[in-house]
Formats: structure tokens, C-alpha cells, sequence
């Protein structure tokens, strides 16, 4: 796995990662321990994965230089002022987003058609979601501009397209069917954004 794909797989892992209730800065072994229901709805085997072992490492990194290590990470998810402020950390320090946050779109697609065409079946979806994506996470910040000091959000409306047209399109032999999974899918399909934070990002 080259650098610039684990690149990609940090900014997915802090958006579409699992909630932990424990603090940012225990240790792999303490997550895996503790956790609360996940956000990932399609079971492709990335929590188990090296690569997610590693992205832990880098979130960790940036959750200390931004003061969240003491808050678990269901707070975090919940915090998200914090949480668009971690994900521009995280794109800066590995060069896929410019001095003011935005996204390097040219790198980041190239990084993720490499990561992603390792899923049959997402090879077909790729070119799709990741333009439709980067227009949404475009039209985003345009209605949340970053110009008064805080982070820019691009970076976290970018990785939280991805995770919702990825796990609407997870096919069903490889969805969790569990009633916490089935009522997320029920709000992205709907598309009730704030319904879908109040009620599982808690």
C-alpha cells in the first residue's frame, strides 16, 4: 500500500470510522475493546485491516496538536467544530489539501480509484461518486465559508459523501443488518442529514 493511499484511508477512517468510547490517545488494542455501534454499515473487513491500524496512528497525531486527546470519540464525533478541524490537520499534514484546506482534488481522486479498485464492486462507482462528491463537498463550503478563522470543512463533507453513497450502494450479501444499521441507511436515504447525526452520533 503506497503513501498516498493511507493518506486517503485517514481521512476516511476519522469520517467513516467506527465511534470508540474511549479517549483518542489509548492505545489500538483499548479501541478495539470498547466500542460503541459503528458507522460503518458494510462489513469489507477495513476495521480489521493493517491499513486501519495505521490511520489510527496519524488521527491520534493531530487530535493531540489540536488539543481533542482528551475527549473519546464518540464526543468527537459529536463535536463538529473539532472534528472538520482534525480532518483539515490530517489533509494538510500529508499534502492533499492547500495552506487554506482546500482538497487537492487531482491527488486524492487518483489515490482513491487506486484504494477503492480493490472492491469489484466499487470499480464501476468510482468515477461517479468521487465527482459527485467533490461538487458536494464544493457547494458545501460555499454555504459555510471557512473565511472567518475556522476550519475549512471541505476535507469533512467530502469523506462524509463518500461514506454515504458507499454504504447506500454496499451490496446487501455485505450489509450489516443489524436495527442500528438499517436505521442509518433509512436517514441517507432520505437524506436527513441532521436526523442521522442527532440520533446515531450520540
Amino acid at each position: 500500500m503506497n503513501k498516498i493511499v493511507i493518506k486517503v484511508l485517514v481521512i476516511l477512517a476519522v469520517v467513516t470510522g467506527p465511534g470508540y468510547a474511549t479517549p483518542c490517545n489509548e492505545t489500538s488494542a483499548s479501541y478495539r475493546s470498547h466500542r460503541s455501534p459503528p458507522l460503518r454499515c458494510c462489513k469489507d473487513g477495513f476495521e480489521e485491516s493493517l491499513n486501519h491500524e495505521k490511520v489510527q496512528v496519524v488521527r491520534r497525531e493531530c487530535a493531540e496538536e489540536l488539543g481533542l486527546t482528551a475527549m473519546s470519540e464518540d464526543e468527537l464525533l459529536k463535536n463538529r467544530k473539532g472534528l472538520v478541524c482534525l480532518i483539515e490537520c490530517i489533509t494538510k499534514k500529508h499534502d492533499l489539501a492547500d495552506e487554506k484546506g482546500e482538497l487537492l482534488q487531482e491527488d486524492l481522486a487518483k489515490a482513491l480509484k487506486e484504494h477503492f479498485s480493490i472492491a469489484e464492486w466499487k470499480v464501476p462507482l468510482l468515477d461517479g461518486i468521487i465527482s459527485e462528491c467533490f461538487q458536494f463537498a464544493e457547494e458545501e463550503h460555499e454555504k459555510h465559508s471557512s473565511d472567518d478563522g475556522t476550519c475549512n470543512p471541505e476535507g469533512f463533507h467530502f469523506g462524509y459523501c463518500l461514506w454515504r453513497k458507499f454504504t447506500l450502494a454496499c451490496p446487501e450479501e455485505m450489509q450489516d443488518d443489524s436495527e442500528h444499521c438499517e436505521s442509518i441507511r433509512g436517514k441517507l436515504k432520505s437524506n436527513d442529514t441532521e436526523g442521522l447525526w442527532n440520533a446515531h452520533i450520540d
